[in-house]
């Protein structure tokens, strides 16, 4: 797999592209998220979230069936090993994901990361293709699949 040019950059990951770590293989998309992983722990780029992204991924594998309470405890105590820029909600980010949920039909949730990749001038990379296409109109806005290349 080859990353483009712009990972060697500020990456803000939406929590799609974050779970796919943790997803058995096979999973579409989830070699692209491992290389994006890969391509942060290598020093090649910078990796932002918003503190919302671990009660997400929680929630997320909570509801799967073969995930049980320590599994969960697991994978969130891994992505705070990686030392990830977890940064917390301001006022002024949730204003502008405010504004962006109803710019672009999201729920304000999946808007606080667009709107911290806005702050930070970062990539926001999703996996969710929906949202994608509701925010195809940003140049900071890529789809996880548009990102990285499949050899």
């Amino acid at each position: 797999m080859a990353a483009d040019n712009f990972l060697n950059g500020v990456i803000v990951l939406d929590t799609s592209v974050v779970l796919k770590w943790f997803l058995r293989e096979g999973e579409a998309g989830r070699e692209q998220a491992l290389t994006l992983r890969q391509t942060y722990l290598e020093g090649r780029a910078q990796l932002l979230v918003p503190d919302l992204l671990l009660y997400e991924v929680a929630n997320v594998l909570r509801y799967k069936q073969d995930w049980d309470a320590s599994r969960v405890a697991q994978a969130i105590h891994s992505i705070l090993a990686l030392k990830l820029q977890i940064i917390p909600v301001s006022s002024a980010l949730l204003q502008r994901a405010v504004k962006l949920a109803y710019k672009h039909d999201l729920a304000v949730y999946d808007a606080s990361f667009v709107a911290l990749a806005e702050e930070n001038q970062a990539i926001f990379i999703t996996a969710d293709q929906k949202a994608a296409r509701r925010l195809r109109e940003l140049p900071h806005v890529r789809s996880l699949t548009g990102v990285i290349a499949s050899d």
